[in-house]
């Protein structure tokens, strides 16, 4: 994951990365705005934390920009003596399933932003209620979701238990082949006999 720092001096903002630490796969810093947009422009990020006291050197036109829904990547306001220690900063794994809305089971990764999923660093554009029928198990990652609970959030209606079951058996079966899912060695999605299914990483009972 990529995370886009932006602070008042690039020493909170190198203070702020320190506390996260390895929390984010990489970093980019930046304590200009046009920095900012040069960083979106080379390599969008995937998540960008502001220094609260950043947004003072900012016109009024630019925050009516980052007001606007849907135009940036999910930016959060982080205070810089909360920044300085790493109780104080949300880690980027938990904000990224908070805010962010990027699901992470063991390998398996679910980037909801692109609408895609990955096993290993892969990455697979799955059919839309494939899709769906993975997000709703990953938001609910380790407990059992019963077949009637899934087909209503994937499809969107009631059905009985049989209709359900028959249903998810055929597209959980291409989940995992899509993906390269081995039952062995990556189960994963795992089916509780006359329950429904989990979603789990391996070796996790």
């Amino acid at each position: 994951m990529h995370v886009l720092i932006f602070a008042p001096t690039l020493g909170v903002a190198e203070e702020m990365q320190a506390a996260l630490d390895d929390a984010a796969g990489r970093y980019t810093v930046a304590s200009a705005w046009p920095d900012v947009l040069a960083a979106l422009k080379d390599d969008a990020p995937d998540l960008i934390l502001i220094e609260r006291t950043a947004l003072a050197q900012l016109d009024p036109a630019t925050l009516s920009d980052l007001a606007e829904p849907g135009r940036w990547p999910p930016l959060v306001l982080v205070d810089a003596p909360a920044a300085s220690a790493r109780d104080g900063v949300i880690l980027t794994q938990r904000l990224a399933q908070a805010v962010f809305s990027f699901y992470q089971i063991g390998e398996l990764c679910i980037d909801t932003r692109k609408k895609r999923v990955a096993l290993g660093g892969r990455w697979v554009a799955l059919p839309p209620l494939q899709y769906r029928l993975l997000l709703t198990l990953a938001k609910r990652a380790g407990e059992v979701v019963s077949y009637r609970e899934l087909l209503r959030a994937v499809w969107g209606y009631e059905g009985d238990d049989n209709e359900a079951r028959e249903l998810l058996k055929v597209h959980v079966r291409q989940i995992r082949r899509r993906l390269r899912l081995d039952l062995e060695e990556h189960p994963y999605i795992r089916a509780v006999r006359g329950f429904g299914y989990m979603l789990t990483p391996p070796g996790e009972d």
